[in-house]
C-alpha cells in the first residue's frame, strides 16, 4: 500500500498563489504546517492573508542542493497525481543568488531526502531539481526560461514536469522520471 503524498511549500520571502484552491483554509491557507528543514541557524516564520491570497515566508539556510537542505516552508499532505501552480515573486532584491522559492516533492522531512523541485532562484536561474535517493547530490534540468514567475509542478505517476513562464508568455517544461514512492511521498512549495 502506497504512503499519502505530503505536499509541502516552502518561501521564504513571498509567494502568491491564486490557482492553488483547496476546500478546507486555515491561518496558513491552503496548508496546514509550517516547518523549518535541516536546522537553520534563524528559524523562519509564514503567515496568510486571505483577502489578498498571499503568502509571506521568511527564512534562512545554507542551501537546497548537494546532499543536504536547510530552509522554512509551509505545507501540506495529499494523495495521487497533482498538479500545482502558482504566480510568485521574491521581496526585495536579495543579497544571495541561491535564494529560492518554488514546489517541491519529498520523500520526508530529513534534510537529506529524495525530492523533486520546480524552483526560481535570486539570480533569475529557473531549474527542475531533483534528488533521486537519500543523501544523493542533487540534479538538474535548467530551464530556458530565466526568473519566471508562474511555477507549475505536475506528478503524474513516476513523472514530475516543471513547467516555467513569466506571467502572460507561454509554459516552458521540462520533466524526470524518479520512483520516489519507496518512502512516504511529500511535496512542498518553497523559497530560500
Amino acid at each position: 500500500m502506497k504512503k499519502p503524498i505530503l505536499f509541502l511549500i516552502a518561501l521564504l520571502m513571498v509567494l502568491l498563489s491564486n490557482t492553488v484552491v483547496f476546500s478546507q483554509q486555515s491561518s496558513l491557507g491552503a496548508f496546514t504546517e509550517q516547518s523549518d528543514l535541516g536546522n537553520p541557524v534563524r528559524s523562519g516564520r509564514a503567515t496568510y492573508d486571505v483577502g489578498k491570497q498571499e503568502y509571506t515566508i521568511e527564512g534562512a539556510g545554507t542551501n537546497m542542493w548537494a546532499g543536504r537542505d536547510e530552509f522554512h516552508f509551509v505545507w501540506r499532505r495529499l494523495k495521487g497525481n497533482f498538479i500545482l501552480t502558482t504566480h510568485a515573486a521574491f521581496v526585495g532584491k536579495g543579497v544571495e543568488p541561491h535564494r529560492k522559492m518554488g514546489w517541491i516533492v519529498r520523500t520526508s522531512l530529513d534534510p537529506d531526502s529524495p525530492h523533486a523541485v520546480a524552483v526560481v532562484h535570486g539570480d533569475g536561474l529557473t531549474s527542475l531539481q531533483f534528488r533521486k535517493s537519500k543523501g544523493a547530490a542533487t540534479e538538474e534540468m535548467i530551464s530556458k526560461v530565466r526568473s519566471a514567475d508562474v511555477l507549475q509542478l505536475e506528478r503524474k505517476g513516476n513523472v514530475y514536469r516543471m513547467s516555467a513562464a513569466r506571467f502572460g508568455d507561454g509554459l516552458t517544461s521540462e520533466e524526470v522520471s524518479l520512483d520516489l514512492g519507496v518512502a512516504r511521498r511529500k511535496a512542498n512549495r518553497f523559497r530560500e
